[in-house]
């Protein structure tokens, strides 16, 4: 069991917040000129409210801290029904930033691949994520759908090399699970800055919360993301599959957690699909698919 983070943003001191959350962990943990991937949520090229994806300074954050250690950083995503990876990351001005940072992006649908089998169906899973000798996951809060929640493991959706990812919808409590099985985290730093309930993930409401939760362990930083956003984690299937799977500890009294006490934060989110939600998700829609 590792240990978990959670850290107030004051103001819009987001670099110390995250350098905060890292101290509290230990530090980065990581060899001199180790290869580091950062996988973020850039599930959309826009970003209305700073609710879809994951905020740019936490990014930037990451990076400045992370090249500290080493100088061999890459940011990646991979291709989805919103566009092409690059094309998400060039709308929303990722690779404007990565520019000026001078860190490469990669598209992992155009990576070489590895075929993993999950009960009925196959993926492909990039090589560049599976043998890195570093993995960030930076996800966003946010309410689904499909999952209910999106956190951690969710965002390890966009790991699997195909672009039209629906189609694996039917099987995500089967695939969620296994990929946080599959896949090693080094550090995982959430953004739950400005969060979103309701009609996630993309055509939701800003949720302002002002945190960052930070681990090692992707089942554990969610069942304590999920908990502050009034769910029971055990709700969440592919959060109590992973559980079963030995991923790691979903019962947040046992969690090793430190910096602020999580329980001072809890706030229920509007469920996705509820007729609240959806009638408050009106402004969103405009704002979110027409700018």
């Amino acid at each position: 069991m590792g240990r978990i983070a959670i850290v107030k943003v004051e103001g819009d001191n987001v670099h110390g917040a995250i350098e905060e959350a890292v101290e509290l962990l230990g530090g980065f943990d990581i060899r001199r000129g180790a290869r580091a991937v950062i996988k973020p949520n850039i599930c959309y090229p826009r970003n209305p409210y700073g609710m879809v994806i994951t905020d740019f300074r936490v990014i930037e954050a990451v990076i400045r801290l992370l090249q500290n250690e080493t100088d061999d950083i890459v940011v990646v995503e991979s291709d989805n029904i919103s566009g092409t990876a690059d094309s998400r990351a060039e709308k929303s001005g990722l690779l404007d930033l990565l520019r000026y940072l001078d860190v490469e992006f990669i598209n992992l649908s155009e990576d070489e691949g590895e075929i993993h089998r999950i009960g009925e169906v196959e993926i492909r899973l990039p090589k560049t994520v599976l043998e890195a000798d570093y993995f960030i996951n930076l996800p966003k809060m946010k309410t689904s759908g499909p999952t209910l929640v999106t956190l951690s493991i969710k965002n390890l959706f966009g790991l699997p090399m195909r672009r039209d990812k629906r189609k694996l919808h039917p099987y995500l409590d089967e695939i969620l699970p296994y990929l946080a099985k599959v896949i090693r985290h080094d550090l995982i730093i959430l953004d739950a800055i400005t969060a979103m309930e309701g009609n996630g993930p993309v055509i939701g409401t800003p949720k302002e919360m002002g945190l960052i939760i930070a681990g090692r362990n992707p089942l554990e930083v969610d069942a304590i993301s999920t908990s502050i956003m009034g769910i029971d984690p055990m709700e969440v299937e592919h959060l109590k599959r992973a559980y079963e799977l030995g991923v790691g500890e979903i019962d947040v009294e046992k969690l090793d957690v430190v910096g602020e006490d999580w329980r001072r934060f809890i706030t229920p989110f509007e469920r996705p699909y509820s007729f609240r939600a959806s009638m408050r998700s009106i402004r969103s829609i405009f704002k979110t698919l027409i700018g």
